[in-house]
């Protein structure tokens, strides 16, 4: 990491007249970049082979790092290096908080756009009876990053198909948040069988199924939470209107092939409606 600044819940490091920087002397280290993963294997008896039964990640991602005065925003300042309690409390304040975990997104030319969903503890580093800076350590919700990416949306007429491109350094799926617009602006007769029926290639036997549809009317679906959500406040029946398949967006690798395009299909008998898909993919990075 050589970056100075960063960014943590809406607000700069920088704008507390604060850099990041290091307390010990320099040298080499080792970085856990959410790529630490704990195999279960086992021997057949009588062979010296182990064969792979499961794998997990341990914990997540944690780092350590320190910050300090930067000299160049605090001029008034001249020599005199140390924290005042006033910028303290402000900076514990601002990181070391209870309220859930916060974007923090290092403020470096490499890593455009990647980020931890992260909260701090933080420890103050004292030279003669002097605060010289603060250690913060960083805890974070998952193994590794994630990638900030933006909404794309399809408008979709019975029949046609989309190609959604995984680019997430994990195999496996994850799901998307998902908003449907039932009708995608066009009229759609009240007695017509409204419904979405939605299939990935990549995700066998399984189907997106809602019914009950209403023109106008906009699903939410909350793949992270598995929840579902509409427009219609008078709507009764929408837990008994959806099958509870969420789409999945799958990135795999097959006989040495890498596969990471998920081409979905809107059934023939579905209603015409736009989709938007919004997903994180996964970054194995380390600070």
């Amino acid at each position: 990491m050589y970056a100075t600044d960063f960014e943590y819940d809406g607000k700069c490091l920088s704008d507390y007249g604060m850099m990041i920087c290091r307390f010990d002397s320099p040298g080499l280290e080792t970085l856990s970049s959410g790529a630490d993963i704990s195999f279960q294997t086992i021997k057949s008896i009588g062979s010296d082979k182990l064969k792979m039964c499961g794998c997990k990640y341990e914990e997540t991602y944690t780092a350590t790092f320190g910050i300090c005065l930067n000299p160049s925003l605090n001029p008034d300042n001249g020599s005199y290096p140390y924290l005042s309690p006033d910028r303290i409390s402000a900076l514990q304040r601002w990181l070391c908080r209870k309220d859930g975990y916060h974007r923090f997104q290092l403020l470096q030319e490499d890593l455009p756009d990647i980020y931890w969903n992260a909260d701090f503890s933080c420890k103050q580093i004292e030279i003669n009876g002097e605060t010289a800076g603060l250690e913060l350590t960083m805890y974070t919700d998952s193994p590794y990053a994630y990638l900030a990416t933006e909404p794309v949306t399809y408008s979709l007429q019975p029949g046609d198909h989309f190609s959604f491109f995984d680019s997430s350094d994990e195999t496996g799926f994850l799901y998307p948040n998902v908003t449907i617009i039932c009708g995608g602006g066009e009229q759609i007769q009240p007695e017509d069988d409204c419904k979405i029926v939605l299939e990935n290639n990549l995700d066998h036997k399984r189907k997106t199924i809602l019914t009950n549809l209403k023109n106008g009317e906009i699903i939410t679906l909350d793949g992270e939470n598995k929840l579902i959500f509409s427009s219609d406040d008078s709507r009764t029946n929408l837990a008994n209107s959806f099958n509870y398949c969420f789409p999945r967006i799958f990135n795999k690798i097959e006989n040495g092939m890498d596969i990471r395009e998920n081409i979905f299909t809107l059934s023939e008998d579905s209603i015409p409606c736009s989709i938007t898909f919004r997903y994180a993919p996964i970054r194995k990075v380390g600070l």
